[in-house]
């Protein structure tokens, strides 16, 4: 069942998702940039490692746009911005978007370079221009209009670092659509209408059904939820940056530091709180955290547990004078699947006047009733909703009990530019059709999985909604006949138990979660190989197993662990 090694994940599919990382030490090759394994790397994760059609196109596009003699930076400085030597350029759907990245540039650059950081808007029928600050994104339209932020290649990383943590970057569905049809990259007439290709209305239609099914997914008497409550997004990290920068413009003063909580859960009942004004880290989930703090500059605190003593450190800032505009927060947590006290938080956010914003990626509306403890609820689209591991998404619903409702409606609405390609848009709606469905068989074969792990003794023990010390709080919010999730993850007794169980375990293993056949990944190497000593001192040790169970039947999955423990116990 597992591909060899940097084979996509789905298998043969230019819009992977994942990508094969089969043994423990391929995991440890990619995560310690090993060129042996990363020349071998045929597709990766889309935010963190660009699709090659992508780059193609970044490429292609920088050199076509060199060769337009009209381009210059402005006119007090008439030299071709892209003819300057090692010029590199990232790709966006949007002149936000794109504005967004020139400014972190400009913020990590400083003069230091010899090149010059602008942004380009370009057509598919093959118009180009310097992009100003006071474009308009009204008229956008989707897959048909281009952002290229053009940088020296001194700032490669500190590119990649964007377009990693934001998701604002394009598909590769976008990158191979203009690749094939724009007509200008093919010494083409420019008044070539390959365009007409996109699906547009069917795409339209895709998008209102999707904002449909989501809308009733969260939807509970007597409160329900409109399709004007869900915004729809190109990637998950793309509704959590937007959705900030939201609850940025919300407050009066805009010369404040923004303050914002956000809430990780990483091991078992962590809650992270981070204020868009000063954030600290624990387990939030990486690129969030990174988003908030580094790319938007927002400061953070973050409260590592959510235990009774670590929710009484956080009211007693609040009781301070901590002063905080919204909480970010997982449910339940990823890699450790703990749980946190959803009502205490809702109560505190009431009493001191911030928003709650709840990620339940992991959790999913099929299991969870998390509304009414909630201002927003953010989900990444890539993950189960999809399930097909070829299409990213991400979605912003808000609470309809939010006394918020209205003013951030108002305000999401006022700032929304839909960016969603068109292709990928039919892709989803596709793939989400059985939604829930298969929530339901992937909580049943994890929660089989997840008993049989805990009888084996080379586990030491296995982090999982059900059975753990946060269940009753689980359980509060779990609707009636739901299951505990698709997620799970195992700590052995021993290192080589773990290595033994990874490899001998014939699933696929790679980046990501939430596909519908079964995904194990080395996850602490993957997050945190940069800073396994710190990770372990909250529970995420660096031999940590994590598996996301899919949709083949809880008998052949129980058949597959079994072996894999057998080849475990061996190493103990």
């Amino acid at each position: 069942m597992a591909a060899n090694l940097g084979e996509p994940l789905p298998a043969g599919d230019e819009h992977a998702v994942s990508v094969s990382l089969p043994k423990w030490a391929d995991t440890e090759g990619w995560a310690s940039r090993d060129p042996d394994v990363l020349s071998q790397l045929k597709a990766g994760y889309p935010r963190f490692y660009m699709p090659h059609i992508v780059r193609d196109l970044a490429g292609k596009l920088v050199r076509w746009a060199a060769d337009q003699p009209a381009l210059v930076v402005n006119s007090r400085k008439p030299s071709l911005l892209v003819s300057a030597p090692l010029q590199a350029a990232m790709l966006f759907p949007g002149h936000g978007m794109a504005k967004a990245c020139k400014e972190y540039l400009d913020k990590c650059d400083r003069g230091a370079t010899d090149g010059v950081i602008a942004v380009f808007h370009v057509t598919f029928d093959g118009r180009v221009e310097i992009d100003d600050d006071a474009r308009s994104e009204s008229n956008l339209r989707p897959g048909q209009d281009l952002y290229m932020v053009v940088y020296p290649g001194q700032l490669a990383s500190e590119a990649k670092s964007f377009w990693q943590h934001t998701g604002f970057g394009i598909s590769s569905r976008f990158a191979a659509f203009w690749l094939k049809n724009a007509p200008f990259l093919h010494d083409q007439d420019r008044d070539g209408n390959g365009a007409t290709a996109l699906p547009v209305q069917d795409a339209s239609d895709a998008g209102l059904a999707i904002r449909k099914r989501i809308a009733g997914l969260y939807s509970t008497a007597p409160n329900g939820i409109g399709v004007d409550d869900v915004y729809l997004y190109h990637t998950g990290m793309s509704a959590i940056a937007h959705t900030a920068l939201t609850l940025r413009s919300l407050r009066s003063d805009a010369s404040q530091v923004y303050q914002v909580a956000i809430r990780a859960v990483a091991v078992p009942a962590v809650v992270e709180i981070v204020s868009l004004t000063s954030c600290g880290r624990r387990f939030l989930y990486v690129d969030t955290f990174k988003v908030l703090s580094k790319v938007l500059g927002f400061e953070c605190v973050l409260y590592g547990h959510a235990s009774p003593s670590d929710m009484d450190s956080l009211e007693a800032d609040l009781e301070s004078g901590m002063h905080i505009e919204a909480l970010y927060t997982e449910f339940p947590g990823n890699p450790l699947l703990g749980s946190l006290d959803l009502d205490r938080l809702c109560a505190l956010s009431i009493k001191y006047g911030f928003l709650v914003v709840v990620d339940d990626t992991i959790g999913t509306s099929v299991n969870l009733n998390l509304a009414p403890l909630c201002d927003v609820i953010c989900t990444s689209l890539t993950k189960m909703f999809s399930g097909g591991c070829n299409v990213m998404g991400g979605s912003v619903v808000l609470s309809p009990q939010s006394k918020h409702r209205e003013r951030l409606r108002k305000t999401l609405l006022a700032q929304y530019t839909d960016t969603y390609f068109p292709l990928d848009v039919v892709v989803m709606e596709k793939n989400s059709a059985d939604f829930g469905e298969r929530v339901i068989a992937a909580n049943r074969s994890a929660e089989g999985i997840a008993e049989l792990l805990r009888q084996h003794p080379s586990v030491e023990r296995v982090f999982y909604p059900k059975d753990s010390p946060t269940q009753h709080l689980y359980d509060q919010y779990k609707r009636e006949g739901a299951g505990y999730g698709y997620l799970l993850s195992i700590r052995f007794t021993k290192p080589g138990a773990a290595v033994a169980f990874h490899d001998a375990l014939d699933v696929a293993k790679g980046p990501s979660l939430g596909t519908n056949f079964t995904l194990a990944c080395a996850y602490t190497l993957l997050a945190h190989h940069s800073e396994l000593e710190w990770a372990a001192k909250y529970g995420v040790v660096e031999h940590l197993v994590r598996v996301s169970v899919g949709i083949e039947g809880r008998e052949r999955l129980e058949r597959l662990v079994q072996r894999a423990l057998a080849a475990a116990e061996e190493r103990c």
